[in-house]
C-alpha cells in the first residue's frame, strides 16, 4: 500500500506537467475555469462504470453499482441518490497493475455539491460531470485543496502532542510513517499525515493544515529553495527541533487568523 500511495502522489506532478506542456488555454470538462482538472469517460459494464483519461491513458477511474442497475436509468441525479444512499466504491488504477480503492461521497464544492473521489492519498472532486450515450464524462480536480476550517487547527494541536519534546522527532523522514507511528518518533510529514487521519479518518496529501505547512516553510526558510518543503525541511542538518515546533505554532496562528476573519 506504501508503494501505491508514493506512486499516486507523483500522479500529480505528471498530471501538472501536462497541463503547463499543453498550454494555459487547455480544460477539461465543462468548466473553463478548471485548469488542474483531468477528463475521464465511464462506460458501462457488469455494474460498473469504468474508463481512462484521454489526456493519460494510462489512469482508470471505476464506479460500483448495485445489483439491478441500469444503464437506461443513469442520470447525474440518480448517480448523486446512489452515493448518496449507499456505500458506493471503485479502484483509480494506474497501468493497469496498482490500484487504490475509490470512496465516494457528496459533499460542498464551490457554490454547489458534487461528488468527491476518497483514495488513500487525497480527496478529490469531480468539477463536471455529464452524461452523453449512457457515458459518464467526469472532470475530475487532481490539484484541489480543501479550504481551511477548525479541523486542521485540531490536526496542528495533535502534531504538537505527537512532538512533545525532542525524543519525539525523527529527524531523518524516509516517508515511510508506519515506522514513526510503531516507534512514537515523528518527521513532521508524518506527524501531520498520522494527525490528519485520527482526525478525519483518511488522508489527504493536500489538506489544508498540510498546504498551509508547506507555505509557511517556503515563506521563512524562501532562499533554502525547498523541492518537498516538509521532508527537505525536516531533514535539513540546519533544522532542529525548535525549528520544527515554531513553524507548526506559526501555521497554528495562521489558521486562527484566518478563521477569524472568515467568521
Amino acid at each position: 500500500m506504501y508503494h501505491i500511495k508514493i506512486l499516486v502522489m507523483k500522479t500529480y506532478w505528471i498530471i501538472l506537467f501536462c497541463l503547463i506542456f499543453l498550454g494555459n488555454g487547455t480544460s477539461f470538462g465543462q468548466d473553463d475555469n478548471c485548469k488542474t482538472c483531468l477528463k475521464f469517460i465511464l462506460e458501462y459494464n457488469d455494474y460498473q462504470l469504468k474508463g481512462n483519461s484521454p489526456l493519460v491513458g494510462a489512469y482508470s477511474v471505476s464506479i460500483n453499482l448495485p445489483t439491478g442497475f441500469k444503464i437506461d436509468s443513469l442520470t447525474v441525479d440518480y448517480l448523486f441518490s446512489l452515493i448518496r444512499s449507499k456505500n458506493i466504491t471503485g479502484l483509480f488504477t494506474i497501468r493497469n497493475t496498482d490500484s487504490t480503492e475509490i470512496k465516494y461521497s457528496l459533499l460542498p464544492y464551490k457554490d454547489t455539491v458534487t461528488v468527491f473521489m476518497q483514495t488513500s492519498t487525497g480527496l478529490w472532486p469531480w468539477d463536471n460531470m455529464r452524461i452523453e450515450n449512457n457515458k459518464l464524462i467526469i472532470s475530475c480536480d487532481f490539484m484541489y485543496s480543501p479550504p481551511i476550517s477548525k479541523i486542521d487547527i485540531e490536526i496542528i494541536n495533535l502534531c504538537l502532542d505527537y512532538l512533545m519534546d525532542s525524543s519525539c522527532w525523527q529527524h531523518n523522514d524516509d516517508r515511510n510513517c508506519d515506522d514513526d507511528k510503531k516507534s512514537k518518533t515523528w518527521s513532521l510529514l508524518c506527524a501531520l499525515q498520522s494527525a490528519y487521519i485520527e482526525k478525519t479518518g483518511y488522508y489527504n496529501y493536500r489538506g489544508g493544515a498540510l498546504q498551509k505547512t508547506r507555505s509557511v516553510i517556503n515563506e521563512i526558510y524562501s532562499n533554502r529553495n525547498y523541492a518537498h518543503p516538509l521532508i527537505d525541511f525536516n531533514n535539513d542538518t540546519n533544522t532542529n527541533f525548535a525549528d520544527v515546533i515554531n513553524i507548526l505554532n506559526v501555521v497554528k496562528e495562521r489558521i486562527e487568523t484566518e478563521l477569524k476573519i472568515s467568521n
